[in-house]
């Protein structure tokens, strides 16, 4: 472990995410060192206890050993790891080793791995789930895929992070896949509830007893037991991430099974529910919005009863 971290990218997972590692690190004696092109994230993140610094990802891996990534686009990902002012730039840099927690693919992922390693800087591929609320309150699983001494300096970071620390291998892309799988599986899940909720709904149940009922059944999913429940039966639509950020996930999900040979019929039928999705509600609507695409189709609202 190393007494400075950095933490690229505070948006809705990275900025909850750098708040427990702050606090941690005040604790344990750890600098935690952040950069996100956002000047209302990085000073969000200074109030939280980081060090915000203006080089980029070029000073962070000039400086720290340990540097996280949190970002929301695979070549946003492949800017920061390796561009001309990435975070192995700066002659003589600290880096050693780089832990990616976006979900950008296994192809870009393994593109980020080769060019660490012309660098000697090992990669820790590892990608998060839990959402913005599991940000906050660190249960989070962690997906780590890397070399043994990479994933062991990275580790105490990580079990701040998350509550789950899986290590599912020592190749980049292994942890990729899992989260594309768990992914496509939640994504579609979104998209289901909303079709499984709408039936009721239109024949008259309340979208609330229905949760119930499917929970303590063989129906039960994140979306019934926690997402709709939250915020679609409420009317809040505010689980904290966007349409924009699922179709990107299914879209990553479909390239992942058609390289792998695998088919993948009913996650093409979510991508495109998730693109219309985008479409009528807007990239940066919550993703919880699929909700209204159904309300609209059916005219019927999935709120709970008396939540009008």
């Amino acid at each position: 472990m190393t007494d400075t971290i950095g933490f690229l990218g505070l948006g809705s997972m990275g900025g909850p995410i750098v708040a427990r590692l702050a606090a941690w690190g005040r604790v344990a004696g750890h600098r935690i060192l952040v950069h996100d092109i956002r000047t209302d994230a990085m000073a969000r993140a200074a109030d939280a206890g980081a060090e915000p610094v203006a080089g980029g990802a070029r000073e962070l891996g000039a400086r720290c050993p340990l540097v996280f990534a949190c970002l929301p686009a695979p070549s946003i990902s492949e800017s920061v790891a390796l561009g001309a002012e990435g975070v192995v730039s700066a002659p003589g840099h600290a880096l050693r080793t780089y832990v990616e927690m976006s979900t950008i693919g296994s192809p870009a992922i393994r593109r980020i791995a080769e060019g660490l390693a012309a660098r000697s800087v090992a990669l820790v591929d590892s990608p998060i789930s839990g959402g913005a609320i599991g940000a906050q309150t660190g249960v989070l699983a962690v997906m780590a895929a890397g070399a043994p001494d990479a994933v062991a300096m990275a580790r105490p970071a990580m079990e701040v992070i998350g509550n789950h620390v899986f290590v599912v291998g020592d190749a980049p892309g292994l942890g990729q896949a899992m989260k594309l799988a768990n992914n496509l599986l939640s994504l579609a899940g979104m998209v289901l509830t909303a079709e499984a909720l709408s039936l009721g709904a239109k024949a008259g149940l309340d979208p609330a007893l229905m949760c119930e009922v499917i929970n303590a059944g063989t129906g039960r999913n994140s979306s019934t037991d926690s997402k709709y429940p939250r915020a679609v039966l409420t009317g809040s639509f505010d689980v904290g991430s966007t349409n924009h950020i699922a179709q990107k996930d299914m879209s990553l999900a479909m390239a992942e099974c058609a390289a792998l040979g695998v088919p993948a019929p009913l996650t093409g039928l979510a991508r495109e529910i998730w693109a219309m999705t985008e479409a009528a509600q807007g990239p940066q609507a919550d993703m919880t919005t699929v909700a209204k695409l159904y309300e609209g189709w059916t005219g019927v609202p999935l709120r709970a009863h008396g939540k009008g």
